[in-house]
């Protein structure tokens, strides 16, 4: 009889957990957003970072087309359209086709305080087993290209190949010392292009392949890629650093995937993928010291909040950008659903879940993917979210003044 009581007792402690996390799933914030397809004939359902709030009130947007030509679109958030600017193959009379195409504009675009446009490409390969942009081929991929597009005179220029055989990723803008920092891939070596001289100095190797670059107010550009290591490039005696973190705060360090300088200036905020928690890099404890093995000093990483409120685990955190409220606004990606997450770090406790992210009137649709994020002045955040079937078109989507200041 007592064996028959436990198993109720079990049974009804599951049945109720179900009931619980069913419940809790249907009462889920739904977070809507306006999507806006990118044009089906300048790409084959991706793109990366390439995305960017413009000082004239547009969205530029890189595309991916593996195999063929990338393009630079704008899109129109007044009147809902869009422009395609640049079809990098025409520009360049190039006509390389699969690994050797210009198939990408992967770097973050750049804006220059003028509101000149900056983007660059890289190559399609997605044959991580066959890279003959090493060098094995002399005909192979010619290297990535730097463009401009200046939306006043709608001139679009090409700057030419900025390191051989290679493609362009990362992406960080100085608009006192007019350069554009970039870093090259397979070989991942610095790049700095001087927009007054239209001169590259090449630095050489980071010895990593960061997405994200972030720059402070003193030009000090800093990137990922290695375990437990920030590169640093200062441009007051234009060298890199490589410095060592050191943790601060709960669980364990994981190498930042996306980072974004905070409002104040005095931090970088960063997520990982499956990350547990919301990092904050503090740029006031950087130390240059000659007596680190392997490294030139050392920076202190704070791990604050959770990336995603209990009971829910971290997912998949592929972008983030500062919002107009200083607030950290970053996806997280668990299963079939994508959440929205804000991070105040004047309250650095905990993360807000800001909902599950829906496309406004097409309940049916699945935004999963986000592979970059832009911030208007007015506080709308635009993401961009890779095609997934049928399920969800390529397209950015429209979160209406969601960081304006509160």
């Amino acid at each position: 009889m007592a064996g028959i009581k436990r198993k109720l007792c079990f049974l009804l402690f599951f049945a109720t957990a179900g009931c619980f996390l069913l419940f809790a799933e249907q009462n889920e914030k739904i977070l809507e957003g306006e999507m806006f397809p990118i044009p089906e004939s300048t790409h084959n359902g991706s793109g990366y970072t390439a995305i960017a709030c413009g000082n004239d009130g547009n969205i530029y947007v890189g595309t991916a087309f593996y195999g063929s030509s990338a393009h630079l679109v704008c899109f129109n958030p007044k009147r809902k359209t869009w422009t395609d600017l640049i079809d990098a193959h025409k520009v360049t009379r190039e006509n390389g086709a699969g690994l050797d195409s210009q198939s990408k504009f992967h770097a973050k675009i750049l804006v220059d305080a003028d509101g000149v446009i900056w983007a660059a490409t890289k190559q399609g390969n997605e044959d991580f087993e066959n890279r003959p942009e090493f060098g094995e081929s002399a005909t192979g991929y010619p290297g990535g290209h730097l463009f401009s597009y200046n939306p006043r005179t709608r001139e679009v220029r090409d700057h030419g190949i900025l390191r051989k055989q290679e493609g362009i990723m990362g992406g960080s803008i100085d608009r006192v010392r007019k350069r554009l920092y970039y870093w090259s891939d397979p070989k991942q070596h610095f790049l700095a292009y001087d927009i007054t001289t239209g001169t590259l100095k090449d630095y050489g190797e980071i010895g990593g392949s960061p997405r994200y670059t972030a720059i402070d107010r003193k030009g000090r550009v800093f990137g990922t890629g290695r375990q437990g290591i920030i590169w640093m490039y200062d441009p007051s005696d234009d060298r890199l650093y490589d410095l060592q973190v050191t943790l601060e705060g709960p669980g364990k360090y994981a190498d930042p995937y996306a980072i974004a300088l905070s409002d104040d200036g005095n931090k970088i905020f960063g997520c990982a993928i499956n990350g547990e928690y919301v990092m904050e890099f503090d740029l006031s404890t950087i130390a240059i010291r000659t007596d680190i093995p392997g490294a030139d000093g050392t920076i202190v990483c704070r791990n604050r909040a959770r990336s995603i409120p209990e009971p829910l685990q971290p997912g998949d955190q592929h972008s983030g950008v500062l919002g107009t409220d200083g607030c950290f606004y970053f996806p997280n990606t668990i299963g079939d659903k994508c959440y929205m997450i804000r991070y105040d770090p004047r309250r650095p406790e905990k993360v807000e879940n800001l909902g599950v992210i829906k496309v406004k009137g097409h309940p049916e649709l699945k935004p999963l993917y986000v592979q970059g994020m832009c911030t208007l002045p007015d506080g709308t955040i635009y993401m961009k979210f890779i095609s997934y079937g049928k399920l969800m078109p390529y397209s950015i989507m429209k979160f209406a003044r969601l960081s304006r200041t509160r």
